[in-house]
């Protein structure tokens, strides 16, 4: 059995100094790290008992375990639990193929076949060197009935990752890959319902018993943004909590005011539905989501069980709905109140009404209590706090009145009743030019003088319009509709950046029956609500692109990257920043389609902020990319380490010229020597925030004999006078442009005397450096040795 395979190691329960970073001690008591990080395990914060943690770690047995071992299998009879103190594991089916789960150093696995006396229900392997404790079922068994509250605890806990287990393998192929529910990505970090509920200020009051029952009953579910969650009048069935996104609450009472204007937004943390479910009245207001939203659902019929068996908090419960309910209709009448002032037209006595057109616009208000705020990273779709500004802007959405006197000309009247298009006719033409989702139009307003331009002319000003301007452009007349439908000469660049918040699923086969298949460079920057499905047909049409930015689109995972190897093979640049979804499988499928397809391969490459990625898209780099890559920007990819630059060892980069190592804060002298050794063309680096390096490592970047450009900065211990001056003795002294060295705590006035002494530079950088004076500072500014210069 691969449970009970590894050598042992037990322990006494008197104290000791020695650490479990190795599995060899020296003698048999209880490591002080081991009782520390049993206590920090979620699993026995809630049982909150030391000396049922010291018991079960004198029994435990200590395992290490490489990189891909398997640890338990799935179906297999459980014969132990595990505590993981050191690396990661990979909670996944029996064939490897889908993964439910990473645990990182802290978790608690294997529990639950052995509470349960059943099988093992899912594969768990070493994603790096680990080391365990284990405990065996024996021990188990003969430990708890010692610990009654213990043992109830521990049976909640893994009843509650039972439950959620198997809800995360009943997802279907959408679910996991479109959305990716927070279900299966509370798998990822093995934390139950209970721990997400628990949160939430709804159950802060509830007994344990209460949190446990709850969590086993609510389901997950999502909705993309703009889909309607309730409607005002239907009979109330479920709660609903949020675990992320927003929601905005609307048409409390459309009699009063505009149905669409919001009365208060809800975010991760708040609820909502319980006012129908306890008041046993219709919905009282529509809510619909403002952004992709993930939450939880509670059935009415299941929460009434539990609470039942709770009379106080029934009544706690139904004191907050009432309070909910009087919340909501005090900010409703208040905003209809301020949508009806703001809304009046000022007219002045002395102008005739037939000869102003004065429009109103209702905009919602926004409460700062009703704000987003989440715990990430910002809402980039909501609006800041209330301020004076804001109202300002607030009242200001009215078209100004005409001058008066302008009036009195019945000439300039005449002229401009001429020019005047109806209201109806405004309206059309701004509904069909600014909204993406909308057909192109087939009714054109435009002048008819501009159908004297040329197809070049017309090529040059398209290519300078942003994407809007070209969809009003198109409304114009029937030539430039036809031109910016069929030109050859236009749509190579296709920038959807600027309208990220209108770029969704449904807004894809508009774009694409503008576009066609003529783009060449495709710019999807912070279209953070574009998911699997809308970019599959985006990219389907676009088999021309070489040049793709899709940094921060959020939703994308794992499968976007296979399409886009397949349906773009010349694609060569590609930016991939802040995907927070992308791992290394999908780094693989993306390189090895191009590779299978006999594609051109990447050239540049940015990976910045992608967190899940490891030392493995390293060596999937070195693989497929090696003689190729020629920028990669791997910034805050905290998770890759020396053995990624290992992986390099055994291949060359010999086009890489431009490499961002920004807050790769774990990387090590080892690493730089390996990147050195396998790119040593590279003429502009950066090892910011790269703490962990030594002076060693910058005197070994000597030997990069075309670096042009370097960034040190807050590089802590590695930049010193000594360094610096080893740098620039060798062959870089003709080469060096530019040198930051912001931060860098160790350099003095001998080390900016060294840059001097050397040439000139185009940037020198030493702000923020507490051992360099200002005469020295002075010095450097009429030397005239350094053009730019920042102190």
């Amino acid at each position: 059995m691969i449970d009970i395979q590894k050598e042992s190691y037990v322990w006494t329960t008197s104290s000791s100094s020695s650490s479990f970073s190795s599995v060899e001690f020296d003698d048999r008591s209880i490591p002080p790290e081991l009782l520390q990080s049993l206590r920090q395990h979620s699993i026995f914060q809630r049982t909150n008992n030391e000396s049922f943690l010291e018991k079960i770690a004198c029994c435990m047995h200590l395992r290490t375990y490489s990189p891909r071992d398997i640890i338990i299998i799935e179906g297999e009879p459980a014969k132990a639990m595990f505590f993981l103190l050191r690396g990661s594991v990979d909670v996944c089916s029996a064939d490897f193929e889908r993964i439910y789960a990473t645990l990182p150093k802290g978790s608690c696995f294997g529990e639950i076949g052995i509470l349960y006396s059943m099988p093992r229900t899912a594969t768990v392997i070493a994603s790096t060197k680990c080391i365990v404790a284990s405990l065996t079922a024996e021990e188990v068994r003969s430990i708890l009935p010692h610990y009654p509250e213990v043992e109830k605890m521990l049976r909640f806990e893994a009843e509650e990752r039972l439950t959620l287990l198997r809800k995360s393998k009943n997802l279907n192929e959408a679910e996991r890959i479109s959305y990716k529910p927070l279900t299966e990505r509370n798998v990822e970090d093995f934390t139950s319902a209970r721990n997400l509920l628990q949160k939430i200020p709804y159950f802060q009051s509830c007994p344990e018993e209460v949190l446990h029952l709850v969590s086993l009953k609510v389901e997950p579910r999502h909705y993309a943004p703009n889909d309607l969650i309730l409607r005002k009048g239907d009979q109330g069935k479920e709660l609903f909590f949020i675990l992320s996104g927003t929601v905005e609450v609307t048409n409390m009472n459309a009699t009063m005011g505009d149905p669409l204007t919001p009365i208060e937004r809800l975010s991760a943390g708040d609820y909502f539905g319980d006012i129908a479910v306890l008041l046993d009245t219709p919905r009282a207001a529509n809510v619909r989501a403002v952004t992709a939203i993930e939450l939880y659902t509670l059935k009415k019929s299941d929460f009434m069980v539990v609470i039942n068996r709770f009379p106080d908090l029934q009544a706690h419960f139904t004191a907050l709905a009432e309070s909910s309910l009087n919340n909501l209709r005090l900010k409703a009448s208040l905003i209809y109140k301020i949508d009806a002032v703001t809304a009046t037209p000022v007219i002045p006595t002395d102008t005739p009404d037939e000869c102003l057109s004065i429009t109103t616009t209702n905009t919602p208000i926004i409460t700062p209590d009703s704000v987003c705020s989440t715990t990430s990273d910002q809402d980039p779709t909501l609006m800041p706090p209330t301020t004076a500004a804001n109202a300002l802007k607030t009242t200001e959405t009215r078209r100004r009145r005409a001058s008066v006197a302008i009036w009195s000309d019945p000439n300039l009247v005449a002229l401009a009743n001429r020019n005047m298009k109806t209201a109806a006719q405004e309206s059309k033409l701004k509904e069909a030019t600014t909204n993406i989702t909308a057909p192109i139009a087939s009714v054109f307003n435009g002048d008819g003088r501009l159908v004297s331009f040329n197809e070049e002319i017309l090529s040059l000003i398209v290519n300078n319009l942003d994407f809007n301007s070209i969809l009003q452009l198109s409304a114009v007349s029937r030539k430039f509709h036809d031109f910016i439908l069929h030109s050859d000469k236009i749509m190579r660049l296709v920038d959807l950046s600027h309208l990220h918040k209108q770029v969704t699923d449904s807004a894809v086969a508009s774009i694409v029956k503008l576009t066609g298949a003529r783009a060449r460079r495709l710019n999807l920057s912070q279209c953070f609500y574009i998911t699997d499905e809308g970019f599959k047909a985006l990219v389907e049409y676009m088999p021309h692109v070489e040049s793709m930015d899709l940094n921060s689109c959020w939703l994308l995972t794992d499968k976007s990257l296979a399409l886009l190897g397949a349906a773009c093979p010349r694609l060569t640049q590609l930016d991939l920043s802040n995907c927070r979804k992308i791992s290394d499988i999908g780094i693989f499928k993306l390189l090895d389609e191009k590779a299978s397809h006999g594609s051109s391969q990447l050239v540049d490459l940015s990976l910045s902020y992608c967190k899940k990625l490891s030392d493995m898209t390293m060596g999937h780099l070195a693989e497929f990319c090696s003689n190729t890559l020629a920028s990669l920007n791997i910034q805050r990819c905290t998770r890759v380490t020396d053995q990624g630059f290992v992986k390099w060892s055994d291949t060359q980069f010999p086009a890489l010229k431009t490499l961002n190592l920004t807050d790769c804060s774990f990387l090590t002298d080892q690493a730089i020597l390996h990147l050195i050794a396998a790119a040593p063309n590279i003429s502009s680096l950066s090892l910011s925030f790269c703490c962990a390096l030594s002076d060693s490592a910058i005197e070994g970047l000597s030997s990069l004999s075309e670096l042009q450009h370097l960034d040190a900065s807050f590089c802590g211990a590695a930049v010193s006078d000594i360094s610096i001056k080893a740098l620039l003795s060798s062959s870089l002294r003709e080469t060096m442009q530019s040198l930051n060295l912001r931060g860098c705590v160790r350099i003095t006035d001998t080390c900016v005397r060294t840059i001097l002494d050397w040439g000139q530079l185009e940037t020198l950088n030493i702000s923020q450096c507490p051992g360099i004076s200002l005469n020295v500072k002075q010095v450097v500014q009429e030397s005239g040795h350094v053009h730019h210069f920042i102190m």
